[in-house]
C-alpha cells in the first residue's frame, strides 16, 4: 500500500472518529429534557434521518472533508500540524516557534480541534496530533515529494 493510500485511510478514519463524537453529542442533546417537569424531551430525529439518507451522508462527508482540507492547506495551520506530536506539545512553545501571539495559536489549535485535526489538552495548555491530522500531513508530504521529483526530473529538460 502506498503512503498516499495509507494517508487517505488515516484521514477518513480520523474524520469519522470526529464525526462520531459530534453525533454522540447530538444524540445526547436529542435525549436531553430541558424542562423535565413537562415531560417533553427534545427529540428531533436528525441522526435517524441522516443515517437513512445516503445523499445527505455524502454531502456531509464531502463538507467535513473539504473543511479539513482547507484548514490543513492554510500555511500557518500546516506549520502547527507539523509541530504537533503524539504527546501534548506546549502551546507557548508553538507560539514562539511560529512567531505568533499565544492567543492566535490557541485559536488556531481550537479550530483544528473542532475539525478533528488536533487534540486540545486543556489541563497542560497544549495540543497533540490526531489520526486525521497526521494523515493529512502525510498526504500533503507525499504529494509534495511526488511534485518535487517531477520538478527535479522535468525542469532540467525544458527547452
Amino acid at each position: 500500500m502506498s503512503a498516499a493510500v495509507g494517508s487517505l485511510d488515516m484521514v477518513a478514519e480520523g474524520l469519522w472518529r470526529r464525526m462520531r463524537d459530534v453525533a454522540m453529542a447530538e444524540r445526547g442533546l436529542e435525549r436531553f429534557a430541558f424542562a423535565p417537569e413537562t415531560g417533553d424531551a427534545r427529540s428531533t430525529g436528525r441522526l435517524r434521518d441522516l443515517a437513512a439518507d445516503p445523499a445527505a451522508l455524502s454531502v456531509l462527508a464531502r463538507d467535513v472533508t473539504l473543511r479539513a482540507l482547507v484548514a490543513a492547506a492554510d500555511a500557518v495551520n500546516y506549520r502547527l500540524l507539523l509541530g504537533l506530536g503524539r504527546e501534548s506539545v506546549d502551546l507557548d512553545g508553538l507560539s514562539r516557534a511560529l512567531g505568533l501571539p499565544p492567543l492566535a495559536v490557541t485559536e488556531r489549535i481550537n479550530g483544528l480541534a473542532q475539525l478533528g485535526l488536533a487534540a486540545r489538552d486543556l489541563e497542560r495548555d497544549g495540543a497533540s496530533e490526531t489520526m486525521a491530522g497526521r494523515g493529512l500531513v502525510a498526504l500533503i508530504e507525499a504529494i509534495s515529494a511526488g511534485l518535487g521529483e517531477r520538478c527535479r526530473a522535468g525542469l532540467g529538460t525544458l527547452p
